[in-house]
């Protein structure tokens, strides 16, 4: 099956489906494989996202990415007394007799 959609910046969207192997593996399609401009052995990032998966190019997954990621993430750094603590805690749960 493939389809395309047109995406919120007017570009047209390949969607596209593949089963999984028993070794858990795909095979993306070759369209999808020009679209991205992905090659054999490039490396990929796969993202989750409210109930869908992302697939992005990881020399396309730029800083830009990462902060819009980590947008929502508190600004408020972690006192030197925090950090001491939460080590602490992790240690003990980790090495309980």
């Amino acid at each position: 099956m493939l389809s395309l959609l047109q995406s919120k910046e007017g570009k047209a969207m390949v969607i596209s489906e593949a089963k999984i192997t028993s070794k858990r593996q795909i095979t993306l399609p070759v369209k999808i494989l020009h679209r991205l401009k992905l090659h054999p052995g490039d490396p990929v990032v796969f993202e989750e996202k409210n109930g869908h998966i992302e697939l992005m190019s990881r020399s396309k997954f730029t800083i830009d990415d990462l902060i819009k990621k980590y947008k929502n993430v508190s600004k408020k750094r972690a006192t030197d007394e925090e950090i001491r603590k939460a080590r602490e805690e992790s240690w003990s749960s980790r090495f309980k007799k």
